[in-house]
């Protein structure tokens, strides 16, 4: 019995790590989390739909997204962000972020898109523009889409990261983060599920009268735009319940939270790029973590778009393709969630380096066999037709999916969870200046490289297919930098773990919290 009880104790250390009186805390910050995401994930997908379906628009529009339009919002963004925090409190911020996203959305699907015809600039006026600013020129004519699109992707990176996990460090005391950010990670992992099966059925269901729409897309982006609505208004008032009945409640202000905690809660520098450069640099170790973040960041925007050209060319109408996308969403958190389960068991089992190095082999793996359906799909148009009944175009629309649902799957559950592992044998000063450089150097790094390579290649071959060979050879070099850093960087992790465990206890720094899932 005695051995029972054990096992059980075990099992909910390591399933369910939350003391009694954190029960109601983490499930209502679980389930915030779960509805932003959920909005999001659909966001996503309607985004990526409408640009790669714009009149005259494709995949070669995202690298200039990126760069010309995402880069600069959320500079704006967080300028707009800290001075409304300087007048309203965080709670009033919140609901002022999450109202105004709402209500362009909201204004998007019932006035902007009904008038997208007239509202868009004319292409012809820019027929003299090089073939390869064609995505630049699709951005500039399509000004509504690119909006929809830039003001999506803001959702991810002002709302989920700057407002939530802002607010979040600073409810969540060092220990109760060493044992929930997990469980509250969770639910990112598991929102991408549920809003597939969400779209999918509103997509097929809950028919609109003819007279409410211009098309049958704008059906499904009304029905979309209203689940967005109705998930922000239940995070909204689970934003309310936990200001109103955790927090006062539990903590009168940060400091006490800090001395119930028994230690400092040390906070993330803000880093400018000179010092970000400077404090990777004096850092072997760093310098191999932030060729990690950098590598699979560039991987997965060059393969990305490359990709979604490919779907452009296979769904000629807009609901198909968003269905797909909507399909890739559920798959990718299916995976993630299986990734996330199994995480634990196999860093104890195999070690640090071999759960690090299986998200860059699996994305290796991928890329060879969708640059080979790429490349010679239609060399062998006959076999792949008899085998799967798929047209050379449809198999590589098809095996671009499966690649970036597993190689996203990894990243959110295995990638990630292995980078926040490698800087926990470092010193805490280390630690937090490391953390705050390749967070955003090493990011910002990989998606605006990736999309300025990209600008080059458009500029010099036209096309994104004519420099897709162009893109293959890259794309090997960056998998190659990525696989030698996770194993070097591995031997130096082993040789911390292995020289921090033979410190006594008593003399061992202690370490802070530094998740940002």
């Amino acid at each position: 019995m005695q051995t029972v009880r054990q096992f059980f104790r075990g099992l909910r250390r390591l399933v369910w790590p939350v003391q009694r009186s954190e029960f109601k805390k983490v499930i209502l910050f679980f389930s915030l989390l779960f509805f932003i995401c959920i909005s999001y994930s659909i966001l996503r997908n309607l985004k990526d739909t409408l640009v790669l379906t714009g009149k005259g628009s494709g995949a070669e529009i995202i690298p200039f997204l990126k760069v010309w339009g995402i880069l600069p919002a959320v500079f704006g963004a967080t300028w707009l962000y800290t001075r409304l925090s300087r007048v309203f409190s965080k709670e009033a911020v919140f609901y002022l972020v999450l109202g105004g996203f709402v209500s362009f959305f909201l204004a998007f699907c019932f006035l902007i898109y009904p008038n997208l015809t007239s509202l868009c600039l004319d292409q012809h006026s820019f027929s003299n523009v090089p073939k390869g600013l064609s995505g630049f020129v699709a951005m500039i004519c399509n000004w509504p889409l690119s909006l929809f699109y830039v003001i999506a992707e803001l959702w991810s990176v002002l709302l989920l990261t700057v407002v939530f996990w802002g607010f979040t460090n600073d409810v969540f005391g060092i220990k109760e983060a060493k044992r929930t950010y997990g469980i509250l990670n969770m639910g990112s992992n598991v929102a991408p599920i549920f809003s597939g099966i969400v779209a999918l059925f509103l997509a097929s269901h809950l028919p609109l009268p003819a007279s409410w729409t211009v098309d049958t897309f704008h059906g499904n982006l009304i029905k979309l735009i209203v689940a967005v609505s109705l998930a922000s208004v239940v995070a909204a008032c689970l934003f309310w319940v936990i200001n109103r009945y955790v927090l006062r409640t539990e903590f009168h202000f940060f400091t006490q939270k800090e001395t119930q905690e028994g230690v400092q809660l040390p906070r993330k520098p803000k880093l400018s790029m000179r010092a970000s450069f400077k404090a990777i640099s004096q850092s072997p170790y760093l310098i191999l973590l932030a060729l990690i973040v950098v590598s699979y960041n560039i991987a997965i925007n060059f393969t990305d778009v490359l990709w979604k050209q490919q779907l452009k060319e296979y769904f000629k109408d807009p609901s198909d393709l968003l269905t797909h996308m909507n399909l890739v969403s559920f798959g990718t958190g299916i995976f993630a969630v299986l990734g996330a389960l199994f995480f634990s068991a196999l860093v104890h089992r195999f070690g640090w380096t071999f759960t690090a190095i299986l998200t860059p082999v699996l994305m290796s793996a991928l890329a060879i066999g969708f640059f080979s359906c790429y490349f010679y799909g239609y060399a062998l148009s006959g076999l792949t037709f008899a085998l799967f009944g798929l047209s050379p175009l449809a198999l590589t629309a098809y095996f671009g999916s499966w690649q970036n649902v597993l190689s996203k799957a990894g990243k959110y559950s295995i990638f990630d969870a292995t980078k926040e592992l490698a800087f926990v044998p470092l010193s805490t000063d280390e630690r937090l200046k490391g953390k705050a450089a390749i967070d955003g150097l090493g990011a910002g790094v990989g998606k605006s490289g990736a999309s300025l390579l990209y600008q080059g290649l458009l500029l010099s071959f036209g096309t994104v297919g004519a420099s897709s060979p162009i893109i293959a050879g890259i794309l090997i070099l960056v998998l190659s930098v990525w696989l030698a850093s996770v194993v070097l960087l591995g031997k130096r992790f082993t040789a911390l773990i292995v020289h921090e465990e033979s410190v006594p206890a008593a003399e061992q720094p202690v370490h802070a919290v530094t998740t940002s899932p």
